[in-house]
């Protein structure tokens, strides 16, 4: 049985492994979504057909959220398969044979389109209702009587993706929360989708989203009309004192809660929606994109930004200084720490003592800069031997492996694919140097992140070669807690590795600094005590002004 294997997002070895698991007869061949990407319909037919499939399998991240179910299960019908298989990596599989596919399509289509003309419709006259009630947003904080007690939070994640995947994303989530707890605060979580490396303990509400929608704006759409319906009953159930909402693309759910209850909104707002969906992430429906972006930046109470460039995008966009709280990324410091099995790590990698290790660890996605790394890999001379460790998955893997393969040094370099956050200190304490090779952004605007990387490379107390962009070259001092390069600049990479990988002293020195300055300044309970002493200077002058009209 010939199986056509497409992925679409996560792991290709985790997918690979899987669908044999499944069909262990199957002969596997690879079709790349960059190759079809980058050409119409008819020309990625012509690709799937040239493979001769018998079955086209499709692997997605988490399979409830993959948009366009339908459409594949025809793209498969058209490109010659007899059977068409979607799955993911927790246990999602659904398949269809050629011929259900042919006969159901169109009742299916019909049905979607639908669907998301509704929720379009309604989305707008949701839309323009917000906006009129957040008109009355400073009345709102001014009623706003403050808690007796450490804050009741209810933590709002609405993002248009999966949180199962391990990544910056669910360490800011998991970092925030346990630190919160740590504090004092009681916080519950309203979720999409569950977090990686979530907290058992932690109160969680899962609203599942459904495949639904043309257009990705539909999708989100739709689904964030599914988010809003459960999670607006829960929130007034759970009658908390802060709503502390993840920002995310087209989401009004904590906009319309707080409003409802009169309690504090805070917005952890880590970039434009608009931004993303329109250099990286395309989306359609942009015009309206804008307006729900509007619509929560005005409706919350504090938004929190996670670097200065951030800050001032939004002065510059006409958000009030007073609403916005610099409140950078942090670690977990007691979790990321040296020592923590890293000699176990190397040998289950068949690394030997004598080898140089170099690491990194996060998404391999447009600013991550993995393809000047793997071009400085392509460079390294091998003296001292050198290995290279790359943990994570995403879009610009096959082009690494790419690279990596034409020059001949694939060998030297580990992929473990996407790990559990709680494995990620152990692969990096088996590291002797860690790298955050970060690129510019290609529409020349000013580097906005705060990578989560960044601070927990810092607490594993390793030497760090890190691109001199944004926050990262703020936070890192060249020649005392790093070695900064330019970025993009291959060649200094491979200058800064090798100056690090001749110098255990070196190494030693600039980690232990880099490590004292993740505990002094870059918590994650650092982190959540400036949101609660934001919460006690909001309800501390609601309070105020309570007592004033009283007398």
């Amino acid at each position: 049985m010939r199986v056509t294997l497409l992925v679409l997002s996560g792991d290709p070895d985790t997918a690979r492994n899987l669908l044999s698991e499944r069909l262990p007869a199957a002969a596997i061949q690879m079709l790349t979504r960059a190759a079809i990407d980058a050409v119409d319909f008819r020309r990625r037919l012509r690709k799937l057909r040239a493979t001769n499939p018998d079955v086209l399998a499709v692997f997605t991240e988490r399979l409830a959220w993959q948009r366009g179910q339908n459409a594949f299960f025809v793209f498969g019908s058209l490109g010659g398969a007899r059977k068409t298989v979607l799955f993911d990596r927790h246990g999602g599989w659904r398949e269809e044979s050629h011929t259900r596919s042919v006969a159901a399509s169109p009742f299916r289509f019909a049905s979607e389109a639908a669907r998301s003309v509704v929720a379009m419709s309604a989305a707008r006259k949701k839309l323009h209702s917000l906006e009129r009630a957040v008109e009355n947003e400073s009345s709102r904080i001014e009623n706003h009587h403050a808690a007796s007690h450490q804050p009741r939070i209810v933590y709002l994640r609405s993002s248009p993706g999966p949180g199962t995947q391990a990544g910056g994303a669910a360490s800011h989530i998991n970092g925030f929360i346990n630190a919160a707890l740590q504090l004092g605060a009681d916080v519950s979580l309203i979720s999409n989708d569950e977090i990686a490396g979530m907290n058992s303990s932690v109160s969680q509400t899962i609203i599942p989203p459904a495949p639904v929608g043309t257009t990705r704006a539909a999708f989100d759409i739709y689904n964030n009309f599914r988010f809003s319906d459960r999670a607006l009953p829960e929130i007034s159930h759970q009658q908390p004192d802060l709503i502390y909402q993840r920002y995310a693309r087209f989401s009004w759910a904590g906009v319309e809660a707080a409003a409802r209850m009169g309690i504090p909104l805070f917005l952890e707002y880590n970039g434009s929606e608009v931004w993303v969906g329109r250099y990286w992430d395309r989306v359609d429906k942009l015009d309206l994109l804008a307006r729900f972006e509007r619509l929560n930046l005005k409706a919350a109470t504090r938004i929190l930004v996670v670097s200065e460039v951030e800050r001032e995008n939004l002065l510059r966009a006409g958000v009030n200084n007073e609403k916005l709280v610099l409140n950078p990324n942090g670690v977990d410091v007691d979790r990321f720490k040296p020592g923590v099995s890293g000699e176990r790590v190397r040998n289950e990698l068949g690394i030997s003592a004598n080898e140089i290790v170099v690491g990194f660890v996060g998404t391999f996605g447009p600013w991550h800069g993995v393809e000047v790394l793997a071009q400085a890999i392509t460079q390294m001379p091998q003296h001292p031997v050198m290995r290279f460790v790359l943990v994570g998955s995403g879009a610009l893997r096959s082009r690494v492996e790419d690279i990596l393969r034409e020059r001949q040094m694939i060998q030297h370099v580990i992929f473990t694919g996407a790990i559990s956050h709680d494995r990620v200190p152990l692969v990096l304490d088996a590291c002797d140097i860690l790298v955050s090779p970060h690129v510019p952004l290609k529409d020349g605007s000013a580097f906005f992140g705060s990578p989560t990387k960044l601070f927990e490379y810092m607490a594993m107390g390793k030497a760090i070669v890190a691109s001199r962009l944004g926050q990262i070259g703020e936070v890192l001092a060249h020649e005392e807690t790093a070695l900064l390069v330019e970025p993009g600049n291959a060649g200094e990479l491979v200058r800064a590795i090798q100056r690090l990988s001749h110098s255990r002293e070196l190494r030693e020195q600039l980690g232990a600094a880099a490590r004292r300055e993740a505990v002094a300044k870059h918590t994650w309970k650092q982190n959540a005590q400036r949101v609660l002493d934001e919460y006690s200077s909001v309800s501390g002058r609601a309070e105020a002004n309570h007592s004033l009209r009283a007398v």
